[in-house]
This record gives structure tokens, sequence and C-alpha cells, in this order.
């Protein structure tokens, strides 16, 4: 399977894409391809081909002949053993048969029987001649975890910068980019643990990172520059901080502490694990880079810059943000109305916790700490959050539980609507196929989008789309009026087999369209398929949505090992497994049983 593009955003008048561990962006008027990002390389390409050299020279001294045999086949133990001459297949049979039989003469005039001979034979195959070694090829990821692939790509409303996480190590980038389609990374970060859910606050100034643990980080989108004063306090906070350390240290000097087995890049690892330790040690450079301990197992010991903001007890799965509306509460007065931000999380435990936002400049004036409310109702694992710009006091969830449900989220946490997703799977892959949500996108005029202008013009004209795991089609449901019944419109087949990754909606005034990220449903795609072919678009007529007939933006060519390295050496394998089946995976057994 080629790398296919499974990430879009929409940023005004270009279009941003990410394929494996790159960022493509294109122009939407004409489909050109404008320029690629991808994550600056690691200075010390020295050290990196030090390991890869002494990975082949592992590999050659596990298939030569240990020593003592070649000594002993050679001659004596004190004689060093001499180079074995390669001889092929044939010759190396003759040459046994020969042994053979002499060995048999020999035994039978020592009087030793056939006994001797069978021992000759076995002591002869072991020293046979070893397998041709296979070519040199890039470390395979043990868990899609640790593949180098955009896992997470957020853009802010205005579109003038992007946050990019990816799979392989915790470390969350903020790029700029300047509207025509050029990228460049302001920041790289390392998180306490690896992020799997992004947000914005209201004035796109905070970033909210939830991760599987279930906590809740805040973060400032750009790094403030610190001033005289504060960097002075900060070097003295530390200096008091080394001077307790070294003082707990000397006291603790008589205690001799048990010896400590550390892995290091000289250790004969698996692949998987050589992976892995050059993720932890480009963490660790990123550290120092930021003055952080790296010895420190909570980074928030280290730095202020993360605060902790809320947790659950169970993985957390989606992170939503939105503002709190009493029922009947007038829309209409701009500026009038009180402002109650929310935070709104799922987890793997089918609860949606309703928390209290940030409120002020920073984190720490909040309470975020304070749960508003739940809203409980599903019966598996909840994947996806959604709140229509149009109706921003309506919450649309879904997960593995095969059903949409409309919430009125503050402050009772309501149930008012839902929709049977599960049927109409079951209607394209059979009754025994599970719903493992995977995409779910509210679209609609662009006017709804200032929440004091909620008409039923804007409601009438929102659509909710739907996309679960390995099913090729895509769902529409249209938000009625009411903002509590989800009506299914449309069920829209892809060709070719293709399965659904990302949706994202270009507005261009009166005329809408839709692109769509897919891959190749079968496993033997063919390697060299020209990328374009997985980016399709939808064009709305009076029937509903409808496939254009070609490709609207330009071929991106196949990843090279020299322009684009990790992306060119990704294990197909588990990129499959990343990209078709990252939800169903948090299924519980119990599920799975039933």
């Amino acid at each position: 399977m080629s790398v296919p593009i499974h990430r879009l955003k929409v940023c005004g008048s270009i279009l941003v894409a990410a394929r494996g561990a790159s960022i493509h962006t294109f122009n939407i008027a004409d489909g050109s391809h404008i320029a690629a990002w991808q994550v600056p390389q690691p200075a010390d390409k020295e050290e990196v081909k030090e390991e890869e050299k002494e990975e082949e020279k592992q590999e050659d001294e596990a298939v030569e002949p240990p020593a003592e045999e070649a000594a002993d086949e050679e001659g004596g133990e004190d004689d060093p053993p001499s180079k074995r001459r390669r001889i092929d297949e044939t010759e190396e049979k003759e040459n046994t048969n020969e042994q053979d039989q002499q060995q048999q003469n020999n035994a039978d005039a020592n009087g030793n029987g056939n006994n001797n001979v069978e021992k000759k034979k076995k002591k002869h195959r072991s020293k046979a001649k070893p397998k041709p070694k296979a070519p040199s090829q890039k470390p395979v990821a043990l868990r899609t975890a640790d593949l180098p692939v955009v896992s997470i790509l957020e853009a802010t409303a205005d579109g003038r910068h992007l946050v990019v996480m990816m799979g392989h190590d915790k470390t969350l980038r903020v790029l700029a980019h300047d509207l025509q389609g050029h990228l460049t990374q302001l920041s790289a970060r390392v998180m306490p643990k690896r992020p799997c859910a992004v947000a914005f606050t209201a004035d796109n100034q905070t970033i909210l990172s939830g991760d599987k643990f279930g906590d809740v980080y805040a973060l400032p989108l750009i790094e403030v520059e610190l001033t005289e004063e504060e960097r002075a306090a900060e070097k003295a906070a530390k200096e008091a901080a080394a001077e307790k350390e070294e003082a707990d240290k000397k006291a603790q000097e008589a205690i001799i502490a048990p010896l400590r087995l550390e892995a290091n890049r000289f250790t004969v690892h698996t692949k998987g694990n050589r992976q892995a330790l050059e993720n932890q040690r480009r963490q660790k450079e990123l550290l120092l880079q930021q003055g952080l301990d790296p010895a420190k197992k909570d980074l928030e010991t280290s730095s202020s810059e993360y605060q902790l903001l809320l947790g659950h007890v169970s993985m957390l799965t989606a992170v939503a943000v939105a503002d709190g509306y009493l029922e009947g509460e007038v829309q209409n007065q701009k500026g009038k109305k009180p402002r109650r931000p929310l935070i709104l999380t799922a987890d793997r435990d089918e609860h949606i916790r309703v928390s209290r936002g940030v409120v002020g400049p920073t984190a720490a004036t909040s309470q975020t700490h304070v749960i508003e409310t739940f809203c409980l109702g599903h019966t598996s694992f909840v994947s996806r959050l959604c709140i229509p710009a149009s109706r921003p006091d309506r919450l649309i969830s879904g997960g593995g539980d095969g059903e949409l449900r409309v919430w009125t989220f503050w402050p009772e946490g309501r149930l008012v609507g839902t929709a049977d997703l599960a049927s109409l799977v079951a209607s394209v892959s059979g009754a025994e196929a599970k719903v493992a949500l995977s995409g779910l996108y509210a679209f609609g005029s662009k006017a709804a989008s200032d929440p004091d202008a909620m008409t039923d013009e804007a409601v009438s004209d929102a659509f909710i789309v739907a996309i679960c795991e390995r099913i090729p089609v895509l769902f529409f449901f249209r938000f009625a009026t009411d903002g509590a019944t989800l009506s299914h419109t449309q069920t829209l087949q892809l060709p070719e087999g293709q399965l659904p990754l990302d949706v994202a909606e270009v507005d261009e005034g009166q005329a809408r369209r839709l692109l769509v990220a897919t891959a190749p449903a079968e496993e033997e795609a063919v390697a060299d398929a020209p990328t374009s072919t997985s980016l399709l678009a939808l064009t709305s007529t009076k029937e509903g949505w409808a496939l254009a007939e070609a490709s609207p933006f330009a071929t991106l060519p196949q990843a090279t090992a020299e322009d684009d390295p990790e992306t060119a050496t990704l294990d197909r394998a588990t990129l499959r497994k990343l990209l078709l089946q990252s939800n169903e995976s948090l299924r519980k057994d119990s599920e799975n049983e039933e």
C-alpha cells in the first residue's frame, strides 16, 4: 500500500494535507501543489550512521561460525582460524558425501559402528553454510504508536497556526502558516504523555492537549519570551534547587545503591527496541534545548509552561471546547450575555464530562477541576465529539455502540435526540459488522459560525457526516431546525473499495465541495499507485452529494529515502493498522466476547 493522505485541514484558500511523516499544501483554486514540510532532522547524523554500522557489524558476526568450531575444523586450538572458502551447494554436497564415506570406512575399521557416523553427520550439519543475509531495512515498529506518522493535525480558526503531533514521540509542534501554503516550525515541546486529542480555546491563544492517560494540559500557542527579571528569578530558583539536590546527594552517599542495569546504543536489541531508544534520545535532546531536566519524570516540576487542567480515570479519546447557553437565552444581544467557557472530554468508559473552561489569560486563573455535569448514555467507548457551528448549544457524540446522540450538554447534560448508525453499517457490510466511529463532522452555512446568529435558516443548512473504520461509505445526516433530530439523507459509496480516513469542507460561496482522504481497502494494493487517487472530491447537487470525475489536486510523487526518509521507510503493515483500526482497539474485551 502506498502511503496515502490521511489528515486534511482547510486554511482559507489552502488545503493542508498530511501524508505519513510529511505535510503538503495545495492551492484549492487550481489544485496545484505548493510546498512540503518535514520534521527537521537531528544535527548529529554521524551518530546515527555509527549506529547503523554497529548494527551491520552485529549482523555480520551473527552469521559467522564460532571461533571454537573454526579452530577445530582448520587446526589446533592455538592456531588462528583460517578464512572459509565460499562453495556452491553442488560442491558442498559432493564434499559431504566423500567425507561421510571416509568416516564410514574408518568407523568400520575401528569397530565403532554407525553411531559415530551419525554424530559426525550432525556435527557437519551444524556447520552448514548460513543463509545469505537479507538486505538492511528500516527498524520495524512494534506498535502503531511508534510510527513517525502525523497522528494529529489541527488548525486555529484563522488558519495562521497549525499544531502537529507525530505518533513516534511526545513532541507537540506548532507551525506558522503564511496563508500562502508555506509552513515554518515555531516550537517543538515535549509533553508529559503522548497527546491523543488537541483543541484550542476560543481566543486561539491556548492549546488544550489530552492524552490517553486521561489528563488534559494547557500550554500557550506561542512561547513567550521571558524578561530579564523573570530569567534571573528562574536562574536563582534553579541554583537553589541544584544546591538542595547536591545536599541530598551528599546525605545519601553512605547508602550504597544497588547496581542498575541500563541499555544503551551498544546493547544488542531488536529493531523495534532500537527505534524506541532513538525516539527517547531525541526527546531528551528536546528537553535539554527547552532547559528542562530529562531525569525528572514529571515535566510539571521542571516547567510551569505545562499546566494540568483536569484528569479522567479512564483513557481519554476526544477533547472539545464550547460555551454554555441556557435554554431560551437571547442570542442576538452580542456582548451582553455572560460567557461560560467549557471543556468537553470523552473517554473509553462511555463518559462525556463537561468541566469549566479556561478563564482569563492563563489556565491558573480557571477552575477547570470543577465538573459541571456528565452526558451519560453511551454503552461503548466514545471516540468523537462534534459541536455544530450553527448550534453551539448542542453536542453530537458517537463511538462504538452504533448510535449518534444529540445532547443539550449544559447545564443539565440532557439527551435530546439519537440516530441509528448501526443499521446503516449493517446494510453495507452485513449484520455482523461492528461500528467504530472514526470521523464526525458538522458542515453548513458559514453565516452560522457566529454564535450570536443562530437562525432557522442556518440550522436547516447544517448537515453531519459520519465515517466508520473499514466501511467504504460516507453517511450524511440532516440536522433539523429543532436542534434535536438527526435524519439520515444519503449513503455515498466510495469508488473501487476506498476506505475514508478524513473529510474537509471547501466553501466557495454558493458552491460547496467536500474533500475525502481515502486508503485502499485491499491490503495487496499496488505500491506505486499515484497518491492523488487517495484524495477524492464531492460536489453538491439537488439529488445529494456526487463524486467528481477526477481528483482536482496535483499528483504527489512517491516518497523517496532522499527527500522524505521517514515516509519512504514506513512499515506498511503497521501503518495500515494505525490508519484503519485505531478506534476499534478501544473496544473492551467484554464487548468483543459478546
